[in-house]
């Protein structure tokens, strides 16, 4: 009984201690915009100690806000195919929501807010009609009954390794190829 109870005892302990012996990681963004892991809380607690902002609601508003500064009509998608259209009368009210968003999620520390910024410009360009339209010409080439080239595939494919990060968001506006005029 002893010796059962010992080999158990060094394990266990070993398990309740790991958080103590390992430490924690922390994950943060420098000033320069580049993520860090460390074991120690960053330079500038104040993004982990009682910070409210969320990075990633900080991107989507600035992604949303550069969406809707263009004269593209923008659309949520839904289920299957189906997208939901913003009125052109509910642009504004929708602007001024994703401002209120973007004022309270985005970081004041300027290397931060750089790179939330360049983020929200790559998603602009992984989500814009032109990658879509990239991505879907590239699945029709590729359709077995295409007889398509493989030059053709190949540089297609560059094409959206080069211009379209493989980036993808659900519940933001989308930008649709349909212009609005304003009079």
């Amino acid at each position: 009984m002893l010796q059962s109870r010992t080999r158990w005892s060094l394990p266990l302990a070993l398990i309740l201690l790991a958080p103590w012996l390992l430490g924690a990681t922390h994950k943060w963004v420098d000033k320069q915009g580049q993520v860090q892991f460390t074991d120690s809380p960053p330079p500038d607690v104040t993004e982990i100690a009682g910070d409210s902002r969320d990075d990633a609601r900080c991107v989507d508003a600035l992604y949303q806000l550069e969406v809707l500064g263009t004269d593209w009509k923008v659309y949520k998608a839904g289920p299957g195919n189906e997208r939901t259209y913003l009125n052109d009368r509910d642009r504004p009210a929708e602007i001024e929501r994703l401002s209120r968003e973007r004022d309270a999620n985005c970081s004041d520390e300027p290397g931060v807010l750089a790179s939330q910024q360049r983020r929200a410009s790559e998603l602009f360009q992984a989500l814009s009609p032109d990658c879509r339209e990239a991505r879907e010409k590239l699945q029709n080439l590729q359709r077995p009954t295409a007889r398509s080239a493989p030059s053709d595939i190949e540089k297609q494919q560059a094409y959206i390794a080069s211009h379209c990060p493989n980036l993808s968001r659900d519940g933001v506006w989308l930008a649709d190829w349909i212009w609005v005029w304003h009079r």
